[in-house]
């Protein structure tokens, strides 16, 4: 099961038989059913999470009760809340599955070991914070500066199957959205596309 971790890394860096070991030696495998809890807002993250099946959910709520997605994660992805895996404080985000799934996790403590022990670990998780990091300041810029159509638009070009494997209602929460304004938007789109 560890093989499509090892063949993410190697997209980024060469990893050696003793990398693969160090891996082996510091994951496990955990199954959860769809709706159930990965990450508990207000609780200090212990894992990272590498999804190897289904679909996970990030999200955070307001004081409000009102819901706010965050992220999506699918197969050959990382999640945990990484400010808070970092600094070892409460997470303000919940991380549910949205499907079943099948993940590795990796403790916080062997995260730290494998970091320490493999050049090549190091370097991935490096080269991946700088993505994240990038990716949650695009879109920022996104939900600031355009309108829900053009919000909507690019969401769809950067990552369509995202609409197909994710609930309308997840979308809406995560471009800034109503569900209904969403599908007034999609219903717009597609008259104009047939005219």
């Amino acid at each position: 099961m560890i093989s499509a971790l090892v063949e993410t890394l190697q997209k980024e860096v060469p990893v050696s038989a003793a990398d693969v070991a160090l891996i082996a030696k510091h994951s496990r495998v955990k199954r959860y059913q769809r709706g159930e809890v990965l990450l508990q807002g207000g609780e200090v993250p212990q894992e990272v999470f590498f999804v190897l099946s289904g679909a996970l959910h990030q999200f955070y709520v307001e004081e409000t009760g009102t819901e706010h997605t965050c992220n999506f994660t699918f197969e050959r992805e990382f999640v945990t809340d990484l400010e808070a895996f970092q600094k070892r404080i409460d997470s303000p985000s919940t991380i549910q599955a949205m499907t079943d799934a099948t993940v590795l996790c990796i403790s916080h403590q062997d995260f730290t070991l494998m970091l320490a022990e493999s050049p090549a670990v190091a370097e991935y998780f490096r080269v991946l914070v700088a993505r994240i990091a990038e990716q949650g300041i695009k879109r920022t810029k996104l939900l600031l500066s355009s309108s829900p159509e053009k919000r909507f638009i690019e969401f769809t070009r950067e990552q369509p199957d995202l609409l197909r494997r994710v609930p309308q209602r997840y979308v809406a929460q995560y471009l800034g959205m109503t569900p209904e304004s969403l599908s007034r938007i999609k219903k717009r789109l597609m008259t104009s596309e047939k005219s």
